[in-house]
């Protein structure tokens, strides 16, 4: 609402001072103010009145087509500078919070696949999947997004200074540099080319047993909270081995969900990807992003987040050690890192939410990445997000919301355009935003 009011009060100025200007012509003041107001909320109000773009944006809106001006305000080098750029910083972690995220390989990974760079087309479904690391050009030099000053940063046009780099790299458990083999490749996820780049990376695999790394994927690419697809239907097999089974509350919760409620029905069951992320990656403040080839009982994740305590865990002798914390019914982390989404989530219904369409079993991160890609919920989950940034106080219907995904959805009939620009210029143009 502030930023509304504040929107408001400067389009109220910036239109007195065009009457003032232009006494001997006559201004639009309707279109004028429809014209700042896209410009405001797509650009951040980078693009100036005296842009041409501007000029051209007030010529749709005269002519009544709001969706044409809105998309010239999304494809211009403003919207890469704010909207795409605030998007990109808010996916490295799972409360959207774009002012703890700095740039990064993750982040120019994502402005590259919102609007593209050169011969490289837009692409929303590939997010999760494309094997390839994104560099800007800086006077003619790669360079990782992380080492731009704040002077470059806000220079740089994103949607030509972008270097598509085939393949990801990581840093092995020896501190070495490593490429990450395509099966293991997440797309953004698992980009990270330094210590406190503040990626998605370094939030999903630092410390803990990478739990958070799955659940991170799921949330921000759907919107689903943890309890929304949480299950009692799954067995105690695809729930992680380090989950005490003998806990009071593993099979039947007191005041809350039973433990195999989500470790084993929801985000972080193994079938659920768990399998694809644990014992993979870790990240460590003198290493940072670090893939792991061979995995020792020491680093293996999936066996608990304290080191010490892995070795008793992968054994899960209850006879002999009766008090070792572990699930001895747990199938453990196969070495294909497979997964099968539908075995649970196809009963209870998430798969239909979801609107899956893709494959729903696979192995490794990279297949399931691009099963997730195809899922309806991800363009409609990027809907509400930008009708949250730029149209706040609209009114959207849920057939709004998938209208306007299917647009840009390319597994949709007839196909979207895979592009979040085509999303953005939707909303704006929305009758409840104007």
């Amino acid at each position: 609402m502030y930023r509304d009011l504040v929107s408001s009060l400067f389009s109220g100025l910036l239109i007195s001072s065009l009457f003032i200007a232009n006494t001997a012509q006559a201004i639009d003041v309707d279109a004028t103010a429809k014209a700042l107001r896209m410009s405001n909320t797509i650009t951040g109000g980078l693009l100036p009145t005296s842009d041409p773009l501007f000029a051209q944006m007030l010529v749709k809106i005269q002519a009544g087509d709001l969706e044409g001006a809105a998309s010239i305000a999304a494809h211009s080098t403003y919207f890469a500078k704010y909207l795409a750029r605030r998007l990109a910083l808010q996916m490295q972690n799972p409360s959207l919070d774009a002012s703890v995220s700095i740039d990064s390989d993750a982040t120019s990974f994502l402005i590259a696949h919102f609007i593209g760079s050169g011969a490289i087309k837009p692409s929303i479904s590939t997010i999760w999947s494309e094997n390839a690391t994104y560099l800007v050009n800086v006077g003619a030099t790669p360079t990782h997004a992380a080492s731009l000053t704040a002077a470059q940063i806000a220079a740089v046009d994103w949607s030509t200074a972008l270097v598509q780099t085939p393949g990801q790299n990581a840093r092995s458990p020896a501190n070495a540099v490593v490429a990450i083999p395509a099966k293991h490749v997440g797309g953004y996820v698992t980009l990270s080319d330094r210590v406190a780049d503040t990626s998605f990376a370094m939030y999903g695999a630092t410390a803990g047993t990478n739990l958070r790394m799955i659940e991170s994927i799921w949330q921000i690419a759907t919107g689903f909270s943890l309890v929304e697809v949480q299950s009692s239907q799954a067995g105690a097999y695809v729930v992680p081995k380090f989950v005490p089974e003998y806990n009071p509350n593993f099979f039947h919760g007191q005041g809350q969900a039973a433990c195999i409620s989500c470790h084993g029905g929801g985000m972080s069951s193994l079938n659920h990807g768990y399998a694809t992320v644990a014992d993979k990656f870790d990240f460590d403040p003198v290493n940072g992003f670090t893939y792991i080839d061979v995995s020792t009982t020491a680093n293996m994740k999936s066996l608990g987040s304290d080191p010490a305590k892995r070795a008793a865990i992968a054994t899960c002798d209850l006879v002999k050690n009766p008090t070792t914390v572990c699930n001895p019914d747990s199938a453990g982390i196969d070495p294909n890192q497979a997964w099968d989404v539908a075995a649970t989530w196809s009963e209870t219904g998430v798969l239909s939410n979801m609107g899956w369409t893709g494959p729903t079993s696979g192995q490794g991160l990279n297949q399931l990445g691009l099963a997730l890609g195809k899922a309806k919920v991800v363009y409609q989950n990027l809907v509400r997000r930008v009708v949250g940034e730029i149209c706040p106080m609209g009114t959207f219907s849920q057939d709004d919301v998938i209208k306007i995904a299917d647009a840009a959805n390319p597994n949709a009939t007839p196909p979207g355009t895979d592009d979040i620009r085509t999303i953005v210029s939707l909303v704006a143009s929305n009758g409840s935003c104007q």
